[in-house]
């Protein structure tokens, strides 16, 4: 029997109509691709190494106190983000960047040590008396001379409070330091150092090479900082910090300068005193030792006034010091001030 041709096409018509309508339901959404948070992932797996890598405190090398805390929490929020399921692909890459960021920051923390280009030497006395400026002016532990009580130097607290991390003088035991051209500068130089005196007299040497006759950092009956330098034309800079005094039993961050022209002191990061009639160069030093904590290597001493070294012309520290720097250069009053900041206790 033949089907009507109107029927047909109403059947065909709707059969279309049915298999449109029923491909429409089978999805209506746009298929979304996921979105990428590789870089996301490589910038947080850097960040956790690098954190958890890190020490705060004041030393070269570690960061600032409180700067940790600032960086995890940068890393939480980016970590929130990576292991959330509805960021969208700008909300990765603003984590990521923000990360980035809060990285650098936290990089800009770290303590670095100043001009380390002029570093002649660093005897930060933790536990021991090597140089960490790499230059080797590895210092040895020597005896006082038997008239001063042959003392020896002994580990004691630092500034911090922590133990064996700074030494303590008297009796003239002393730090021997090998003669080395570097350690006599021949224009510019820097002292910097920590110290706590326990008494106060003429003669507290903390840093000598060959008394007068090359220079001297001691601490005056005043207990003001007294720099001596011999120059080149035979003549004598004799210097101090003008005030303050500085009070037995309390640690004090010191620091000298001196260039023809030019001798500069500071207490604590501060400066105090700029002495400007100070012509000349240091005069050279040959084949005497650099002693830390007495005016002369105790070898050197002789009993008779008619000799140059006569003992009794000279002196030894009493009292704790630490992180003793010379640098080569004069540093600049930032600089300085840098150093305190970043050691101040």
């Amino acid at each position: 029997m033949k089907m009507n041709k109107n029927l047909v096409f109403v059947m065909v018509f709707f059969a279309v109509f049915a298999a449109f309508v029923t491909a429409c339901k089978k999805d209506d959404a746009p298929v979304v691709p996921p979105v990428d948070k590789s870089a996301l992932k490589t910038t947080l797996d850097s960040s956790n190494v690098w954190y958890t890598k890190a020490a705060e405190g004041v030393a070269v090398g570690t960061y600032e106190v409180g700067s940790k805390t600032t960086f995890k929490t940068a890393i939480d929020a980016a970590q929130g983000i990576y292991s959330g399921t509805t960021a969208t692909t700008t909300e990765v890459a603003n984590a990521n960047v923000n990360l980035g960021k809060a990285g650098e920051t936290f990089k800009s923390k770290r303590v670095a040590e100043i001009a380390p280009e002029k570093l002649v030497a660093f005897w930060k006395f933790n536990g021991d008396v090597k140089d960490a400026s790499g230059n080797k002016h590895d210092g040895t532990l020597t005896k006082g001379h038997a008239f001063w009580g042959a003392g020896m130097p002994t580990l004691t607290k630092d500034r911090y409070g922590v133990a064996n991390m700074a030494y303590h003088f008297d009796k003239g035991g002393n730090i021997e330091v090998p003669f080395a051209t570097s350690l006599n500068p021949a224009k510019e130089m820097t002292i910097s150092l920590w110290v706590k005196s326990d008494s106060i007299w003429d003669n507290s040497y903390l840093i000598s090479l060959s008394r007068w006759n090359g220079f001297k950092l001691n601490l005056q009956g005043t207990n003001k900082v007294f720099f001596t330098v011999h120059t080149a034309d035979d003549k004598f800079l004799d210097r101090d910090n003008a005030s303050p005094e500085l009070a037995i039993s309390k640690w004090y961050h010191v620091v000298v300068t001196f260039k023809s022209g030019e001798m500069v002191f500071y207490v604590n990061g501060t400066m105090v005193k700029t002495w400007t009639d100070t012509p000349g160069d240091f005069s050279a030093v040959t084949n005497t030792n650099l002693t830390i904590g007495q005016d002369l290597p105790t070898s050197k001493y002789t009993l008779s006034d008619k000799d140059p070294n006569y003992l009794n012309w000279g002196g030894f520290f009493k009292g704790d010091m630490d992180d003793v720097r010379m640098y080569n250069a004069v540093l600049t009053s930032t600089q300085v001030t840098s150093i305190y900041n970043a050691e101040k206790p």
